[in-house]
């Protein structure tokens, strides 16, 4: 028996005791109606169909694996010499230091964002936001009276202008008035000081 046919008898074994006898087609007594060998060549033939005509699709593809190795951490990269890595962590000791110092901070202050106040932000966030919307509405109420109390205080220098320029019209007529009363002697002697 063939590998890929040994393989096949027991996917289709696993499938028969994972999810029972279901009804068999036609062709086949064993096998089932989904079975998984068939999923999968139903998919490896869409892969294969979107990816044909598609070169660079293609050329990723067959450099899977070279970028994989780029990623994994634990493989070093024989390529680079020791005294360049050193010289690269040389430049870096200035920012690796200030890294540590601020993960220090971090660490000390933690107490403080793991306090009671910083864990209820989230069930307070809705009395905020209602906060915010009573704020925004006597915001929009006073603003409403400055409008109004401005007019009033400008009403107000209006009729306190006019009655300046009455007053001031009345004490020029009565200043006028009074000299005339006057006899002319006293006139002139007034005109003279």
């Amino acid at each position: 028996m063939a590998t890929i046919e040994l393989l096949a008898d027991r996917i289709t074994d696993l499938e028969k005791r994972i999810h029972g006898l279901m009804k068999t087609t036609e062709t086949n007594d064993t096998s089932l109606e989904n079975s998984v060998i068939h999923n999968l060549l139903d998919v490896n033939t869409l892969i294969s169909s979107a990816m044909s005509g598609r070169e660079n699709i293609n050329l990723i593809t067959k450099r899977l694996p070279e970028l994989n190795s780029y990623l994994d951490p634990l493989v070093e990269s024989s390529e680079i010499p020791v005294e360049a890595k050193f010289q690269f962590l040389s430049a870096m000791t200035r920012e690796i230091k200030q890294n540590y110092e601020m993960l220090k901070e971090i660490q000390e202050l933690m107490s403080i964002l793991e306090s009671d106040h910083l864990k209820d932000v989230p069930e307070l966030t809705n009395k905020l936001n209602d906060l915010n919307l009573t704020y925004l509405k006597l915001y929009e109420a006073v603003q409403g009276f400055n409008s109004r109390v401005n007019e009033f205080f400008s009403k107000y220098n209006e009729v306190i202008t006019s009655i300046s320029k009455s007053l001031i019209t009345v004490d020029r007529i009565v200043t006028i008035a009074e000299i005339e009363a006057k006899p002319m002697e006293e006139r002139d002697i007034d005109c003279m000081i």
